[in-house]
């Protein structure tokens, strides 16, 4: 990195919900920023107008926010090169096509749309790549004159020049493109609407971008932005272009192989840290190898030098087993206020606050998505328990269930139902009973949780009995023993 402030972007355009590739790319700029003391930018790209909406808009604002991308400059916040909605900033755009214009880096293209398909087909039987023809770019004033009394407004194509262009890539390393095959493209369409490559191009020399980092997919794009970067005098941003995410069979990520948007995975139980950990680790490695790391610990980490050209496979698994890791891992308290959200078909105030930490405490350890504690908790907030069939035809009409049931019904005399740890040791002692008379004690407390839970697996023993209490673990099991 130079002196110079670094300054970097993400630039959505908000015709759908935030994608996690954007979101990764969103990241990695961020990181940037952050370990290098600059300033991390966010402008919304809508001069797409049939196709923004103001739900997208919101959803990447919702979305950046949830997994902690706070941004410096924006829509929303101001700064120093407002506006940072492209749809507020034609004005601007007109001026410096002007000046292309008028510098004879971009002229008016008056041709229609059937002329460039004719130029197409053409193409398509010479069997060669097309590119425009750029016919019009030594039309005479009086010929431009007559084709505007004929009612045809013009584009503004960007003049190509001839040869060779090469720039270093932070991440490809050197790439070269023969401007030969790029043709004379379109900046500003007829309606006076600026395309991607010149608008973003405008907004980075506005903006002050010092770097550019994106998905290789922009890769094609880079010659024609530099080359307009290069005819308004501008200097030009480092570029870095990193690998694409594909789906576990190598293909386009889509919605087909699962959710695909952030805001999905955030509905889904996926917790803000492991997903922006899981992401992070889309393209770029942690110098110590360490893969668990908080966003904070990352951006310390971050280093462009170890940015991957390589694609990356998501994972849903690998994402899984992090998000289960921090459900685990995260302050009881912390997962507990979390938990609240997933669990607004119950009364929560059956219990006091300590108590719903004990059940979500005892719950959390087998779930890898947190909208997976409501199944997991749903027994210590039924009024009328469900039971499974297996648990109720095998284990609780045999005649060995009505005999456990039976002793612990009397047992429930005994326990000390406000200590945990008490429940416990009376319960080895009851298990020891049966175990005296063959019984597996793994085969005795699958009868005691069935009858008060409904299910043989599930939360500690001992906390479920302290939590329900003894007149509902007694109601539990006179019910299981009745069936």
């Amino acid at each position: 990195m130079n002196d110079k402030q670094v300054r970097v972007r993400i630039a959505p355009s908000p015709s759908g919900n935030l994608h996690v590739g954007t979101a990764r790319t969103a990241l990695f700029n961020y990181l940037c920023a952050k370990k290098n003391g600059g300033k991390y930018i966010l402008r919304i790209e809508d001069t797409d107008l049939e196709r923004t909406e103001q739900k997208y808009i919101d959803n990447i604002y919702d979305s950046l926010k949830a997994i902690g991308l706070n941004w410096d400059e924006g829509p929303d916040v101001g700064g120093p090169y407002a506006p940072y909605q492209q749809s507020e900033r034609f004005d601007i755009y007109k001026k410096y096509a002007q000046k292309l214009l008028d510098e004879g880096y971009a002229y008016e293209c008056f041709c229609t749309q059937e002329e460039l398909d004719a130029e197409k087909e053409q193409a398509i039987k010479e069997r060669r790549a097309y590119k425009y023809s750029g016919k019009c770019r030594h039309l005479t004033p009086e010929q431009k004159e007559e084709l505007r009394k004929q009612g045809k407004k013009p584009v503004l194509r960007f003049a190509v020049p001839e040869g060779h262009m090469k720039f270093k890539d932070l991440v490809k390393g050197e790439l070269e493109f023969d401007l030969g095959l790029v043709g004379d493209f379109v900046i500003m369409k007829s309606n006076g609407i600026p395309t991607y490559n010149f608008a973003v191009v405008v907004d980075d020399i506005e903006m002050k971008m010092t770097h550019i980092i994106r998905g290789e997919d922009h890769i094609s794009n880079t010659p024609k932005q530099i080359m307009i970067y290069n005819a308004l005098g501008a200097e030009v941003p480092q570029f870095a272009h990193v690998g694409m995410i594909l789906a576990p069979d190598k293909s386009k990520l889509s919605k087909r192989h699962g959710a695909t948007a952030v805001s999905d995975f955030i509905a889904q139980g996926y917790l803000p840290e492991a997903f922006v950990n899981f992401i992070a680790l889309l393209g770029w490695s942690p110098s110590d190898g360490e893969e668990i790391k908080t966003l904070d610990e990352i951006a310390k980490d971050f280093d462009l030098s170890r940015l991957s050209s390589s694609n990356s496979i998501f994972e849903y698994d690998k994402l899984k087993w992090m998000n289960g890791h921090y459900i685990r891992h995260l302050p009881i308290e912390d997962i507990t206020n979390r938990a609240k959200a997933y669990l607004t078909d119950y009364d929560l105030s059956k219990y006091s606050e300590k108590q719903l930490q004990q059940i979500i405490e005892s719950t959390r350890e087998p779930i890898s998505l947190l909208s997976e504690i409501k199944d997991g908790v749903s027994y210590f907030f039924e009024d009328e328990l469900t039971i499974d069939e297996d648990v109720k035809n095998d284990i609780l009409k045999t005649d060995l269930g009505k005999e456990v049931l039976e002793a612990f019904l009397k047992l429930c005399d005994e326990l000390k139902f406000d200590d945990v740890e008490e429940i416990h040791h009376q319960l080895e002692a009851f298990r020891g009973v049966f175990k005296e008379k063959g019984i597996k004690p793994k085969q005795t407390m699958w009868i005691v949780r069935g009858a008060i839970t409904g299910r043989t697996r599930g939360a500690d023993i001992g906390v479920i009995i302290s939590v329900l209490g003894k007149n509902r673990v007694v109601e539990r099991v006179k019910k299981a023993m009745a069936i």
